[in-house]
């Protein structure tokens, strides 16, 4: 956790950005990718100073927070499920919910009820509770929760991960997904191509420990985006790091959650061929997130980081480093 290398300043950015702006901007429901970029940007060492110069930019291209309308309390909140209205008001009510019992106790009461929907808006909701996890900011965490509540949980992802397990290596677990790829999967918005992944083909939670389970698909995952270096390919390693984070609070069955989401997010974007990764390692090139870069690349970064820190596989870095060093070229 981070919390005591969270200078005062930044905590006050992102508690004030929270607080005033809406967690989708147009033209197309995009995700606020804020606060997770400014404490990514603390966690790859970038001083404030520069992390307030890339708020101010960012912040042009959002919309102003809406006052709750509603109040939210533990008798009604599940009625708001699926409701991105109602965002201020869960808001309000997980940050309550936070005073009253502290973070951890409001994680595992609300989580687990709520973790079947974390693919959900391309997992950003489940994205945006993991920085507030890993940085220990309640105001981040209340965003979280509201979040994900506001997208609604996934009873079809739930029931599929209730399936009997495929007991196979982990690797072959994923590989054999390309037998169920489909033009059907792969065409418009994600939320409409993970439904289709989740209701048609026949998925089945992996089998096998669960932090082993999470270590290797997050591997593959790992080794889809180098293969393809595709948008939501990248997502693959940035959730399967905030899936990590979260899993201490997910419930029991967060392993079959987080096998059979990932795997239709893969499906999702046409379960692509990839290759197996030898070791490698490399610094990430800190240079070249310059303060006008695209938070994608700065949260990629940083999720290669914590990943290579806490897996011990440096080979995290050295994918986002290829990753990053091929983007300026491209741009040079």
């Amino acid at each position: 956790m981070h919390a005591s290398t969270v200078p005062e300043p930044l905590w006050r950015l992102v508690s004030e950005h929270g607080d005033s702006y809406a967690p989708h901007y147009p033209p197309a429901g995009n995700a606020d990718h804020g606060p997770m970029a400014f404490l990514a940007l603390h966690g790859l060492g970038m001083d404030v100073a520069r992390i307030e110069q890339f708020a101010a930019r960012y912040q042009r291209r959002l919309i102003p927070q809406e006052p709750p309308l509603e109040l939210v309390n533990e008798e009604n909140w599940r009625h708001y499920l699926g409701r991105p209205e109602a965002y201020p008001a869960l808001r309000a009510f997980f940050t309550a919910q936070i005073q009253l019992h502290g973070w951890q106790s409001a994680l595992a009461q609300y989580l687990p009820l709520l973790v079947s929907g974390w693919v959900k808006d391309a997992f950003h909701p489940l994205i945006r509770l993991a920085y507030g996890i890993e940085f220990s900011m309640p105001s981040e965490i209340a965003a979280g929760l509201a979040y994900l509540t506001s997208v609604g949980n996934d009873p079809q992802l739930a029931a599929v991960a209730e399936r009997s397990a495929r007991d196979e290596d982990p690797r072959a677990y994923f590989e054999s997904l390309q037998a169920f790829r489909n033009a059907f999967f792969v065409g418009g918005r994600f939320n409409a191509r993970y439904r289709a992944a989740t209701r048609t083909a026949e998925l089945r939670p992996a089998a096998g420990r669960p932090e082993e389970t999470l270590r290797h698909l997050s591997r593959c995952g790992l080794e889809v985006f180098h293969s393809t270096h595709d948008f939501f390919a990248l997502h693959l390693v940035t959730a399967s790091h905030a899936f990590r984070v979260c899993s201490p609070w997910a419930g029991p069955n967060w392993s079959a959650l987080f096998s059979v989401g990932i795997a239709a997010a893969y499906l999702a974007i046409g379960a692509p061929p990839f290759a197996v990764l030898p070791a490698a390692a490399a610094e990430l090139p800190l240079e070249l997130l310059s303060m006008d870069n695209d938070e994608h690349d700065i949260k990629i970064a940083y999720s290669s980081l914590m990943q290579s820190r806490t897996l011990n596989e440096p080979t995290y870095q050295w994918v986002a480093a290829q990753y990053l060093s091929g983007r300026h070229l491209a741009a040079t």
